[in-house]
């Protein structure tokens, strides 16, 4: 499982009682990187809360996004598997001159067909204290951006889920044995207000 189909969120308190007053955070703890050796996987390395912009088709607005799960589209755009352009410090997608074009991407993020730039891929950083929105496909929407102040693109690898199966298999357990509390109080409950009623006189 990779980045693009699963970001780890975490409840703040406990996730039965408290659900709808402590809603779930996201987890932005970098997962493992995977090796594809596709020029156009690229996975952000030295800031995890560094994102790549996207924009988003369905929502018709740039939004954020860790997955590096990139393709070209019909008119040379990197894309996302959904088909949302993958912008460029110019507000603009990033296009290759065909489909055959070989290209290497910095560090930084210049992306360059030999010795000639193509683009230059916007990045940008989600501060400590801010809002980050889930909004499905591996895009999110944060309420505060700035330019990261230090981050590394590794070209030819993505990277995947955060996800911890030991840890989500411990909240599993810990949110069943809280549901089956609260059942048991509620019936519990339920019993003892049926015993008041009929203990009450007829009138």
């Amino acid at each position: 499982m990779n980045f693009a189909t699963y970001v780890s969120r975490q409840t703040t308190t406990s996730p039965i009682i408290y659900s709808i007053e402590h809603p779930s955070r996201v987890n932005l703890e970098a997962g493992t990187f995977t090796v594809t050796d596709n020029q156009l996987d690229l996975a952000i390395d030295a800031n995890e809360r560094a994102f790549f912009v996207v924009q988003a088709r369905a929502e018709g607005r740039p939004l954020l996004t860790r997955s590096g799960i990139f393709r070209l589209d019909e008119n040379g755009r990197i894309v996302t598997p959904s088909g949302d352009a993958l912008l460029g410090t110019n507000d603009q997608p990033i296009v290759l001159p065909g489909i055959d074009t070989k290209v290497t991407v910095s560090q930084s993020g210049e992306v360059l067909e030999g010795d000639v730039t193509l683009g230059q891929i916007k990045i940008l950083e989600v501060p400590l204290g801010s809002s980050l929105e889930f909004r499905g496909r591996s895009l999110f929407e944060a309420n505060a951006t700035r330019p990261p102040g230090s981050y590394s693109i590794r070209q030819g690898l993505v990277e995947g889920s955060n996800v911890q199966p030991v840890t989500e298999m411990t909240s599993l357990v810990e949110i069943t044995r809280e549901y089956e509390m609260l059942q048991q109080l509620l019936t519990d409950e339920h019993t003892r207000l049926n015993d008041l009623i009929d203990k009450l006189p007829v009138i």
